[in-house]
């Protein structure tokens, strides 16, 4: 049996709008707040908003003539880590690569995952990383990605942007003398800035310059999360990926 396709009548969505407006001014809400069912969990709801995404952009300008504005309210522009879409909600249960990229943006801005790392899963790691992060911004801390979350994210990395790790060519590893010097230290901040480093006990946290066994096992660690051959050995394979994650 072929299943017809859904549509929606003029007056069906008019009527949604209208409910939707008077919940968005009951509750003090913006257009940016309005999302699909597929959104939220990846179900194919509405689908005829899912195959044509211009749908939801529509019915977002139809509310917000409701609510008494000629324009709709515009996200926060998406930076130059990711590909956001206007709306996303992310949360406990999400999964994929727009997980995966806020893992990284959430490491690159100080909000570690040390167990996990951005491994495209919303867990309680990442649930944790979003709260803290909700609650350095003054916003209220429920774990949940969404629009207010992405500004106070895009927020420090505006702040964080003109760090840079000048990363160098060539292998490292643990040799007897120790491999020494300004190359190391820019190996072991860059691992520093995406939490794999440092040893929190020591000197300056352990960056020293020396490429000894602790630089080699943060190396090895950073590799066995990213998909490398975790040998603790730093090459042109963990120097791009570094570089990547560090954009």
């Amino acid at each position: 049996m072929s299943k017809r396709a859904v549509k929606f009548t003029g007056e069906t969505v008019q009527n949604a709008a209208v409910l939707v407006a008077d919940l968005c001014k009951r509750y003090g809400l913006s257009t940016d707040n309005i999302v699909r069912h597929y959104d939220v969990t990846n179900k194919n709801c509405p689908a005829p908003w899912v195959s044509d995404s211009s749908k939801l952009a529509a019915f977002r300008k139809k509310v917000e003539s409701l609510l008494g504005n000629q324009t709709v309210a515009k996200t926060t522009a998406a930076t130059s880590q990711s590909s956001k879409s206007t709306g996303t909600i992310l949360k406990k249960g999400s999964s994929g690569s727009s997980v995966k990229t806020l893992q990284k943006r959430l490491i690159a801005a100080g909000f570690p995952l040390p167990k996990y790392g951005a491994d495209g899963s919303y867990g309680n790691e990442t649930v944790q990383a979003v709260t803290s992060l909700q609650k350095q911004a003054g916003i209220t801390a429920d774990g949940i990605y969404g629009p207010s979350t992405e500004k106070a994210l895009a927020a420090i990395e505006k702040k964080t942007s003109k760090t840079s790790y000048p990363l160098p060519s060539g292998i490292y590893k643990v040799k007897r003398p120790l491999m020494k010097g300004t190359a190391v230290r820019h190996i072991q901040e860059a691992l520093a800035a995406l939490y794999f480093y440092p040893d929190k006990g020591a000197k300056n946290n352990g960056i020293d310059g020396f490429y000894g066994p602790k630089t080699a096992d943060a190396v090895k660690r950073f590799q066995l999360m990213n998909g490398l051959g975790a040998d603790g050995i730093y090459g042109p394979k963990t120097k791009a990926k570094l570089e990547l994650l560090l954009k």
